[in-house]
């Protein structure tokens, strides 16, 4: 296994519900909150060691307890830009602009957001060194969807530019894996990077060796983490962070202070570690099967992941990979989920599929589960009846709808949550506990999906313990019992969440869970002590 970068899926129309399932983004604190540069380092008492190995290259394992939330690592971005194939955005702060209304640099003239862009003058953002580099090659506005392609070539320039800018951060970003000798063989990578990269920084008059630039590319194939909130969309790279190995169940979190001036790096522990357990993140979207995530990891990542996961095909219990089958209800899986080539079998009767039928079928069903507007919730319902006899309960595309569902039932026109009949809020409970099963498997601890479904849990089940109150329809004990579970899932997503950047959603959900845990301890003059 090698160190790759940890991608977050990618949604259309909007990210669903605004809710990641890596890798978040911290929104500032205010102005003069945030620590200088050269005071975010990673700690000086070290939680880990780097070790070695031929088959996983170099990783990091834990030489003492870990406590889950405490921070792992901390460090500083050596490089941040465009990802590649992003819309026209802002080259200071990544916010998506607007084509017939964005600013413009008065040293450059490429897009910005405005003058005042907090990304301005930053190794981070828009720096004073790649203003400079950029002033002999203005975009032509003509012309957006070549302006657009070239942004594919910004990242690696402000990579490159570190060489003569600052040869610390150049230093340490050569000194992690490009792979180029896989990336070569693949004969796709190669290709691509020439034409849209080395070609476009050779047409800017920019003079570097080809050799050096599709190196600095496999450096940002391999190792770049996705970031950026509100709206905003940039990958960058880690001094540290990128030693963590792959898992497709991992132990940390992690979240980035996007306004700090080094946009410093947080991971912190998901779950308990004891000395000598190896510290992961997942380089895949979680919520998808196995044949999907090693299908991504193999194409973009360049290794096959052989984890717990990924060999069981079960999926440590979740069947997220699940059919049911045609001939007798029971589940159909993978007959050796390693060997992309197996047959899928059902676990109860003979019946048997070829993985290019799986295949298929899969493609399918995601393109009709892609067209559903992400505010739909009888879209997702819809498709959730359509293939009850197809997809097992706990299949990743019901999950998906789940998860869409389990934030839509209380929040959008005609589903608010006071106004939701008894059927609705109990339909909200069934789809969070369903989450849960599966949460609390495939990202164990202190996850984000955790904590955000907690809270979404505990709304329904709130609304529905106050109308059984007013109507008396609920016993004083059964009253104590029901907010003390209640307590507990606010408890938990309060916590979890607390890590999370306070304007993010996730991090507003945090105060709501706060505000909701006082506002229950009023019924304390009801019912006595709840806990």
């Amino acid at each position: 296994m090698n160190k790759k970068s940890h991608t977050k899926k990618k949604q259309k129309r909007r990210a669903r519900n605004d809710v990641r399932n890596k890798e978040n983004i911290i929104e500032d604190c205010e102005a003069g909150q945030e620590p200088p540069e050269d005071e975010v380092k990673t700690s000086k008492e070290l939680c880990y060691e780097i070790k070695h190995s031929d088959v996983m290259g170099r990783y990091i394992v834990a030489t003492r307890a870990i406590k889950p939330g405490e921070v792992i690592i901390e460090a500083p971005a050596l490089a941040v830009g465009p990802c590649a194939g992003c819309a026209l955005i802002c080259l200071a702060c990544y916010r998506e602009l607007e084509e017939n209304n964005l600013s413009k640099c008065s040293g450059c003239q490429w897009p910005l957001c405005s003058s005042s862009c907090f990304g301005l003058k930053r190794h981070t953002g828009h720096s004073t060194y790649e203003c400079e580099a950029l002033k002999a090659n203005p975009p032509d506005y003509s012309r957006l969807e070549d302006l657009k392609d070239s942004y594919q070539a910004l990242m690696p320039l402000r990579c490159l530019l570190l060489k003569k800018a600052d040869p610390e951060k150049w230093a340490a970003l050569s000194a992690m894996e490009a792979h180029n000798s896989m990336r070569r063989a693949r004969g796709d990578i190669f290709p691509n990077n020439e034409r849209h990269v080395v070609q476009r920084l050779r047409g800017w008059g920019l003079q570097y060796e080809d050799d050096e630039i599709h190196t600095v590319c496999g450096i940002l194939e391999v190792n770049a983490f996705e970031v950026g909130g509100s709206g905003a969309n940039a990958r960058a790279l880690y001094d540290a962070a990128f030693l963590l190995a792959h898992d497709c169940t991992p132990s940390t979190t992690h979240t980035d202070a996007e306004r700090a001036p080094a946009r410093p790096l947080a991971v912190r522990a998901a779950v308990p570690h004891a000395p000598g357990d190896l510290i992961t993140l997942c380089y895949a979207y979680t919520l998808q099967g196995t044949l999907r995530r090693r299908e991504h990891l193999k194409l973009s990542k360049f290794f096959e992941c052989t984890c717990k996961r990924c060999s069981d095909p079960t999926e440590l219990g979740t069947h997220a990979s699940a059919f049911c089958c045609p001939k007798c209800a029971g589940r159909v899986l993978s007959s050796a989920p390693l060997v992309a080539a197996a047959p899928w079998r059902c676990e109860r009767c003979p019946y048997e599929m070829p993985v290019s039928a799986v295949q298929v079928l899969l493609k399918r069903l995601t393109e009709e589960f892609e067209q559903i507007d992400a505010n739909d919730v009888q879209g997702y319902e819809s498709f959730l009846t359509k293939y009850r006899n197809v997809l097992a309960d706990s299949h990743y595309l019901c999950l998906s709808a789940k998860h869409s569902l389990s934030q839509l039932y209380g929040k959008v026109t005609d589903y608010m949550i006071h106004e939701m009949p008894e059927e609705q809020l109990q339909r909200k409970v069934e789809i969070c506990r369903d989450l849960m099963k599966v949460f609390d498997v495939i990202e164990p601890g202190y996850s984000r999906l955790r904590g955000i479904t907690l809270y979404e849990l505990h709304a329904p089940l709130m609304v529905l313990t106050t109308r059984d109150f007013e109507k008396k329809a609920i016993t004083k004990d059964s009253l104590r019992n029901r907010l003390k579970e209640i307590v507990g899932y606010l408890s938990q997503s309060a916590l979890i969440l607390s890590f999370e950047p306070r304007h993010t959603p996730e991090g507003l959900m945090a105060g709501a869970a706060s505000d909701a845990l006082r506002k229950i301890k009023t019924w304390e003059q009801i019912i006595g002590k709840i806990s």
